[in-house]
Formats: structure tokens, C-alpha cells, sequence
């Protein structure tokens, strides 16, 4: 057991959005309207094969392979200085119906994250094939995740990257679709919401103007999604389409039910919203309107949050412009009872206010684009249970960045929960809240500017640069090492960073790149790289903290 002056740790545990927002989309592999923020590939739905019999089909395949160079990954350490890997991912989408009004699809990622090779330790899992390296001769499924090198297993200094066993095959989406005469019915594991937004990403094709998505967020929902002022019109007049006019949904998502034999600790969460498209409009095309409000809670946590949302995206000529937002608002007591069992602190409801988003302008030409982006995602200052919880994160599959939220912080906050989550589990705490303190590359705590310029010399070339920089409104402080270390009543003078220096506001400057060439209009080689420089609030103790170069190649053949 440890000292009580080491254990007065309590994370700031990131309540997360996810399947805050609803969906509504055609297919998959198709993320619906365009957005300004995002570069949608494909740009249109897949088309339906007719099996004769009213029987049809529609699928999606994709293989890409990508390999990452980091140089260094760590910035503050002598150790984990290079970074190299390369990975797979595959991603089979398949739907059949019945007169396209009864529809199944189901959506899985093969070796999502897999690393090339066979790699592992003899006796520990994953446990390479071969045993002696010299002696591959096959592969296995392993991947990239934060594990325990040495030392403390208390001590985040005592993690770094290492291997973990992957998943050779994901079901990431399985779900009926029926049409009824008055709506769509939709019950299953489905995406959360439809395209790239801020808080949410359905994860689907190549939208990431930087970088790439994996698996999107996805839920256990029933969704019905209707278009109400069409049953005042007369019949021949209504507009049945699905990406036209204004649609209202009505969602339940069953998200967690641990326990079958107690309805306590089941998570719900019901969702209402209202969405208007209209592909041409008197001012421009394009035009995106979305309102929603979530409410999500169980019984035994005492958990009610509500999260109220709005994007409105439009072009106007030349001209397309794009708001996405989310505020959360409510109470849990999850975080404190979690963290009762270190700090002996009686159990307290925390109040949740937190707010993010993103808005975006770009001009676009045929041969090049200009492009301006701001994102913004709340901080939390006071990592003390008894706070309110403000840290808003977005979607871990929309990007901000290639290098510094994508890899750096998301590298440095890894080690920091591998170590909290091994505190709890050695207290037998109740739920593990500091594992959502790894970002996992999310944009959080931070507000940033992100110009960028692309140019098209020729039709299937592009090159694309910017300039990220981001600052974070609450200081970047690690919740598990500024708690070790209180002393007292207050905390602002024990706050230290994720690598043990004092809280800063500057994350830094990012130089970002891009070069693509897609061939035969199935085949995209994607080369891209970043310089980043860090600021204060990634600096140590002695205010150090080097500069990182990352390069990435990656190859993608798509049908």
C-alpha cells in the first residue's frame, strides 16, 4: 500500500462526448455532405448493384499501409528518442436490402493497427512467432500501446511505448436499416454521427486533411429519423431523398450495462435533434444546419449530462465556411467515488461544463485553396475531485495536426495514465476514470489557428502546407503528478506538466506538409512530414524540450 502523502492522487478524468450526436446517412463509406474543415474521398455514396429478385448490393473496400518515422518522440528525455513503425489497416463495408427499403450493413477493420512483422517477447503476450529474431519466418498481430518498462509501476517515468496484442478482425458496424412509409428505422451498432465534426467522427473514408481516421466513434443505438413537413404535402409532391430537406431524429443508445442482473449501473443516453440539407440554396449550395441535444445517465453514479450542439456549413461561391460546437453541461459522482479509495475524500457530485468546437473558411480555386481553420476545446486548471469537470476533447479521428497533439502529447499522456490506472487497480477502485487522461492523439485543453495553402498543379497532384499553432487556455498540467504532489490546501503551487515542469500556455508552432499523387483513381501515395517546435507547456523542470521531426509515407488502394 502506498504512503498516504503519495496517494492523495486524483485524476481530471475527461468526461467524453462520444454518441453525443446523431446519424443520418445513406451508406457506408460515405460521410454525406461536404464540409469545410474536411477533404471527403469518396465524395459520393457507392453505388447499388441490383441482384435481380428486388435483392441489391453495395460495398467498399480499402487496404492502406503507412509507416511513421518520429525523430524524437520523447522531448525531454534521452531515452525514446526514435520512433519507427509501419502498419496496416484493411476495411471491408457491405450492404444488402430488399428493394433498398430493408437493408443490413456491417462494416469491419482487418489488422487495424496491426505493425508489420512478428513482434513481441518470448513468454510475454504478444509473444513473437519465432522466438529468435533471426528465425522469422512468419508474422503475428501485435501493436503500439503504452506498457511498463522498468522501475515504479506508480511512476509514469517508468512507461514507454511497447507492444500489445492487436485484433485481427473488428466489427466496427453491424445494423438494419428499415424504410417505412413515415421515416427510417435504424437499429444496431452504428456510426454516432455523420461526417467529421469536432466532437464526433464517423471515421469514414479519407477526410483528414492531415493525417488519417481509424475505426470513428460508433454506438448501440435505435434510431428513427423522420421528415415531418412532408406529410402535409400531397404524395406525388413529398421529397423521400436523404440528403435533401429537414429531417427530425429521435435516438436511444443502450452505452454501458456491466452488470445483467443489476439495471443500476446501466448507461443510457436518448438524443434529439433536427437537421435541414438543402444542396442548393438562394445564397450558395451546401448548406448544413444541425441542432441537437443529448441527455445521458445512469442511476448509480448519479450521472445526468446534457450536451447541446450546432453546425451550420454553407458555400457561397467560391467561398465555403463552417461552425461545428458542443457544450456539455451536468453532474456525475463516478470521478470522486473512483478516486475515494486514494485520497479517503467522501464521495462529491461534480458539476461538468465543458465546450469545444471548430470553425473553418476556405476560398477555393481550380488550382489551389486557401484555408483558415480555428479549434477550440476547454482545459481544466484544478485537477482536485471536488472541481468541476471542464476539459473538453474532441474526436480522436479529427485531426488537428499531424505531430503534436497526434503523437507528442498523445505520448506523454499515455505514460501518465498507465501509471494512474495501476494506482486504482492496486486500491480495487470501483471504475478506472484516469485511463481517459491519455488524449490518444485528441485536440484538448487547447485553442488553436491552423492556416493552410494547397496547390494543384495537375489533376491528380496535390500539395498541401500549413502552420499549426495552439495554446492551452488552462495550462497543461498532469493531474496524476500534480496531485502526488500536494502539500496542502492548495494545489496551484504542486501543479507540474507531463514532464515535470511547471504548467505553460504555449503548446508551440507545428509546420505542417503534404504531397499526394492518386493514380488510376484507386491508388493514393500520400507523403507527408512536420517540424515541431514545442512552447512552455511542454518544457521540463529546467525548461528544456527539443525540437521533433516527424515523416510519414503512406499507400492506399481503394474500390
Amino acid at each position: 500500500m502506498l504512503g498516504r502523502k503519495r496517494c492523495r492522487l486524483v485524476s481530471r478524468a475527461v468526461l467524453s462526448a462520444a454518441s453525443f450526436v446523431f446519424t443520418f446517412a445513406s451508406g457506408s463509406a460515405y460521410a454525406g455532405p461536404p464540409e469545410p474543415w474536411a477533404d471527403h474521398d469518396p465524395g459520393t455514396p457507392p453505388k447499388r448493384l441490383d441482384l435481380g429478385g428486388n435483392f441489391g448490393v453495395r460495398g467498399g473496400a480499402e487496404y492502406r499501409a503507412q509507416a511513421t518515422s518520429i525523430t524524437p518522440l520523447s522531448l525531454n528525455t534521452v531515452t525514446d528518442r526514435n520512433a519507427f513503425w509501419i502498419e496496416h489497416r484493411a476495411r471491408l463495408d457491405g450492404t444488402i436490402d430488399y428493394e433498398d427499403k430493408i437493408r443490413l450493413t456491417a462494416s469491419a477493420d482487418l489488422l487495424d493497427g496491426v505493425l508489420w512483422g512478428d513482434n513481441g517477447t518470448l513468454g510475454k503476450a504478444p509473444e513473437s512467432d519465432s522466438g529468435a529474431n533471426v528465425n522469422t519466418r512468419q508474422v503475428n498481430a501485435s501493436r503500439i500501446c503504452a506498457a511498463y518498462k522498468s522501475g515504479s509501476i506508480f511512476d509514469a517515468n517508468s512507461y514507454g511505448y511497447g507492444l500489445c496484442p492487436g485484433e485481427p478482425v473488428y466489427i466496427r458496424r453491424l445494423f438494419a436499416d428499415v424504410k417505412l412509409p413515415i421515416g427510417l428505422l435504424r437499429i444496431g451498432r452504428q456510426a454516432a454521427t455523420a461526417g467529421a465534426g469536432a466532437t464526433l467522427n464517423d471515421g469514414e473514408g479519407r477526410a483528414n486533411r492531415f493525417g488519417i481516421a481509424y475505426r470513428g466513434n460508433n454506438t448501440d443505438r435505435v434510431l428513427f429519423a423522420t421528415k415531418p413537413l412532408e406529410g402535409f404535402k400531397q404524395k406525388d409532391k413529398r421529397n423521400v431523398s436523404e440528403d435533401e430537406g429537414l429531417f427530425v431524429i429521435l435516438a436511444y443508445d443502450h452505452l454501458v450495462n456491466d452488470n445483467v442482473l443489476s439495471l443500476s449501473d446501466n448507461l443510457h443516453q436518448w438524443v434529439t435533434a433536427v437537421r435541414f440539407l438543402a444542396p442548393k440554396h438562394s445564397a450558395g449550395s451546401d448548406l448544413e444546419a444541425r441542432l441537437f441535444h443529448a441527455y445521458r445517465w445512469d442511476s448509480k453514479n448519479s450521472t445526468g449530462a446534457n450536451a447541446i450542439g450546432a453546425r451550420v456549413t454553407s458555400r457561397f461561391g467560391n467561398w465555403f465556411a463552417g461552425i461545428d460546437g458542443t457544450a456539455i453541461l451536468g453532474s456525475t459522482r463516478e470521478i470522486s467515488e473512483a478516486f475515494g479509495v486514494i485520497t479517503k475524500d467522501p464521495a462529491v457530485s461534480q458539476q461538468i461544463a465543458q465546450i469545444g468546437g471548430r470553425a473553418t473558411v476556405r476560398y477555393d480555386q481550380p488550382k489551389w485553396t486557401a484555408y483558415l481553420e480555428a479549434d477550440y476545446a476547454s482545459g481544466d486548471s484544478d485537477p482536485q475531485s471536488g472541481s468541476p469537470l471542464t476539459q473538453f476533447r474532441f474526436a480522436e479521428d479529427s485531426n488537428v495536426g499531424l505531430l503534436m497533439f497526434e503523437h507528442v502529447l498523445a505520448y506523454q499522456t499515455a505514460r501518465a495514465a498507465a501509471a494512474g490506472i495501476e494506482i486504482l487497480k492496486s486500491l480495487n477502485a470501483p471504475t478506472i476514470p484516469v485511463e481517459s487522461v491519455a488524449t490518444r492523439g485528441a485536440f484538448t485543453n487547447a485553442a488553436a489557428i491552423f492556416p493552410q495553402f494547397d496547390y494543384r498543379p495537375a489533376k491528380d497532384l496535390l500539395f498541401r502546407g500549413g502552420v499549426l499553432m495552439a495554446w492551452a487556455p488552462a495550462g497543461v498540467n498532469d493531474p496524476i503528478a500534480s496531485q502526488q504532489r500536494r502539500d496542502g490546501r492548495s494545489i496551484e503551487d504542486d501543479l507540474v506538466n507531463f514532464a515535470g515542469g511547471k504548467p505553460g500556455h504555449y503548446y508551440g508552432t507545428e509546420l505542417d506538409g503534404r504531397i499526394q499523387w492518386r493514380f488510376k483513381d484507386h491508388f493514393i501515395f500520400d507523403l507527408e512530414g512536420a517540424i515541431f517546435f514545442p512552447g512552455s507547456a511542454l518544457q521540463d523542470e529546467n525548461g528544456n524540450a527539443v525540437r521533433s521531426v516527424l515523416v510519414q509515407g503512406r499507400t492506399t488502394v481503394f474500390f
